[in-house]
């Protein structure tokens, strides 16, 4: 009698839970929270936004229903025609409208409901919408809508705003499944397994910034449903279950076979073993592009192909495993994005796949086409991953902290010949750049791709835009490149681009009988963070790196050195040696040249927004170089 009682009073639940988000209605006469002096004079407030889940699976039930209920105070008149039209949908899988209210809520209290028949349904989508009417600056704008659709097994719901939230609320209740969220830290959550309410409160106003992890530092909250007694997103089953075999669709496993047979790698070490198939599937595999379908392969050793991503993922696994390498698979984030969850894969995140080669400490990157055999991704650095050993007893998960680069290995240096002609008028450029590390691989891919895919001016004006930036309009005479090929990513060899042009416009200025000649230009165009004098986050580049310029200016015939103290500038951040950043430019007289000698490195991936304004001072003075000039006088 207890456990059919217990039966009963779970039944009535779910039931109760069910009607009741059907029959949710708003306030007849509503109270808001009262708008904090900081957020006054903002454009417009969001009062509340308020969520609810309720999903149910049973035998013959498989529906979810939401519910969005959201006030917002216009302030500003300019403002209105933003947050005036609303649309009821919700993961854009629609299939059933069942409430659609809007009201206008004027400072006196008086109260308008916007009639039904305001309400308009698209032809095409069947998206229903409504659209205030008649709005004043001081008046809120109050909604809610009720939708039934497709169970979702997963969704992001994100509550910051390019204005300020005073409460977001987001409630779940479930019949028959398992509801698991991951919210920010500005989340409290209260109620029981059945009904479950997370708040926030004085959500601030979005604010992106340059170099920051802004996705992963948005105010949201990710859901996930998953069916009892099997949780499939655990990463105790789910890398076991979808890691463990190679499998292929569009090839045989013989043909697999015989693909590692004619790489003759019999007696290569593992090092030579991994570098010879990384460079072959590298060269020869591209993934299926977007309306492509891929193809039947009779033979994987014949040149260029095309496969979908899953096949050459599993091509790597399978050879590394025939070879007996020991391996592992790792998982991994975009640390802009987010972080691994320590239990699951959380499916709405985008994770990235990779293979680690314990002996020698380096990573298969198969899904980076531009990438080789070496780091990781520089998304992933210096965050944590989850690793595992395909038929490793236990199936037992490990943590990774992946590495990071120095700022030597991605070094770009530049060598620039400045001459001018008889007048001062036009300049003749020569200059030589080159790219290691991470910059080395993208451009020798991202060119590789131009080459093949657009036509000779496309790559031409890439290469003048990479070369000089876009603050010099220079006329390219001719160029030519060098270690094109992608084995030069395994030693680190530079890549190489070689331009002779003629500045368009003039680099000189006369003041009186000196005259000035902007050397500080040939760097290219530099960022700079003169508006952004605060920082909300931490200041989180896409990896350490190295510049070196050098600029050979030929002193004209006549023409002598009156002063260079512009283009010397020494700025550097304070703290340990060995993560700070710094730029230093220092110039000289050599015979008939001004030789320039620019080194600026950024040791680490990460500063803090407590040291922001060191950090500033660098950036900035690499911009303020572009602006320099030696000052030239005539010869006595």
């Amino acid at each position: 009698m207890k456990k059919i009682a217990l039966i009963i009073v779970l039944l009535l639940s779910f039931q109760g839970f069910s009607q009741e988000i059907k029959s949710y209605t708003w306030d007849e006469k509503p109270t808001f929270k009262e708008i904090p002096e900081e957020y006054k004079n903002q454009p417009a407030v969001v009062l509340f936004d308020k969520r609810w889940i309720h999903t149910r699976v049973g035998a013959y039930a498989y529906a979810t229903f939401g519910m969005n209920h959201v006030a917002i105070k216009i302030n500003k008149a300019e403002e209105i025609n933003k947050y005036n039209k609303i649309k009821a949908q919700d993961n854009g899988y629609i299939r059933d409208v069942r409430d659609f209210h809007a009201r206008v809520i004027k400072p006196s209290g008086e109260i308008k409901v916007l009639p039904q028949d305001k309400i308009i349904e698209a032809e095409i989508d069947k998206v229903k919408s409504i659209v205030f009417e008649g709005v004043e600056a001081g008046d809120i704008l109050e909604y809610y809508f009720i939708i039934k659709e497709n169970p979702m097994s997963y969704g992001v719901e994100v509550f910051q705003k390019e204005i300020p939230v005073l409460l977001a609320e987001f409630t779940h209740t479930q019949e028959g499944v398992k509801f698991t969220t991951y919210a920010s830290s500005e989340f409290e959550k209260s109620g029981s397994n059945s009904k479950t309410i997370s708040t926030a409160t004085n959500i601030p106003p979005y604010k992106e910034e340059i170099s920051a992890k802004n996705v992963k530092n948005l105010v949201k909250l990710i859901y996930m449903v998953s069916a009892p007694p099997f949780d499939i997103y655990s990463w105790s089953y789910f890398l076991p279950q979808y890691l463990s075999k190679p499998s292929f669709q569009y090839f045989k496993k013989s043909q697999a076979k015989e693909f590692i047979q004619n790489l003759s790698l019999e007696t290569a070490s593992t090092e030579e073993k991994l570098l010879k198939i990384d460079e072959y599937i590298k060269d020869n595999f591209d993934f299926v592009g977007k309306g492509e379908t891929a193809q039947k392969i009779t033979n994987l050793n014949n040149g260029k192909q095309k496969l979908n991503a899953n096949d050459v993922f599993d091509l790597y696994g399978f050879t590394l495993k025939e070879l007996k390498i020991p391996y592992q698979v790792v998982v991994g984030m975009s640390r802009f994005m987010g972080e691994v969850a320590d239990d699951r894969f959380v499916v709405p995140l985008s994770h990235e796949f990779m293979y680690y080669i314990p002996e020698t400490q380096k990573f298969l990157s198969p899904y980076e086409k531009y990438l080789c055999y070496g780091y990781p991704m520089y998304e992933v650095q210096g965050s944590k991953g989850k690793t595992y050993t395909p038929g490793q007893k236990g199936k037992e998960i490990s943590e990774i902290t992946f590495p990071i680069a120095p700022a030597e290995f991605s070094v770009n240096e530049s060598q620039s010949t400045v001459s001018l002609s008889e007048d001062l008028a036009t300049a003749t450029l020569e200059k030589t750049y080159s790219f290691t590390g991470y910059d080395g691989q993208l451009y020798r891919s991202w060119i590789q791709y131009i080459k093949e895919n657009e036509d000779e001016k496309e790559l031409a004006e890439y290469i003048q835009k990479r070369m000089f930036g876009d603050d010099l309009d220079v006329k390219i005479d001719n160029y030519e490149i060098e270690n094109q090929e992608f084995k030069h990513n395994y030693t680190n060899t530079p890549y190489i681009v070689k331009v002779k042009a003629e500045a368009k416009e003039s680099l000189t200025e006369n003041a009186g009988n000196l005259v000035l000649v902007n050397l500080g230009k040939m760097i290219g165009k530099q960022a700079n963070l003169y508006q952004e004098t605060e920082r909300k986050w931490d200041v989180d580049i896409n990896y350490a790196k190295t510049f070196k310029h050098k600029i050979i200016f030929e002193i004209p015939k006549g023409y002598e050195i009156e002063s260079f103290k512009d283009l010397e500038i020494d700025k550097k951040m304070g703290g340990d040696e060995t993560r700070n950043c710094s730029f230093k430019s220092t110039v000289r007289v050599e015979g008939d040249q001004l030789i320039v000698e620019v080194f600026e490195i950024y040791k680490s991936i990460n500063y803090p927004k407590e040291t922001y304004q060191e950090y500033r001072n660098v950036i900035n003075a690499s911009s303020d170089f572009t602006k320099a000039s030696v000052v030239l006088r005539p010869k006595k």
